[in-house]
């Protein structure tokens, strides 16, 4: 989740589809041998976790996240 928070610019938001190309291959192949393929949908559940949580993220407009403040 630090990787994908690196990823969304301050200020910023992006959606699961426009994150997932952002992140380094080997933590898609990491996910893949650990878990399942990392799509659109999982990666929205992970997030929904951390947001469920108060970390992280912050839930934006059209599906998209920010990083959270603080």
């Amino acid at each position: 989740m630090q990787e994908i928070f690196e990823i969304i610019p301050a200020g910023g938001a992006m959606s699961p589809a426009e994150i997932l190309p952002e992140l380094r291959a080997w933590t898609i192949r990491g996910s893949a041998l650990h878990e399942a393929p990392l799509t659109p949908a999982a990666l929205r559940k992970k997030m929904d976790v951390r947001v469920s949580h108060d970390r992280y993220f912050e839930t934006r407009d059209q599906g998209r996240y920010a990083r959270k403040i603080g």
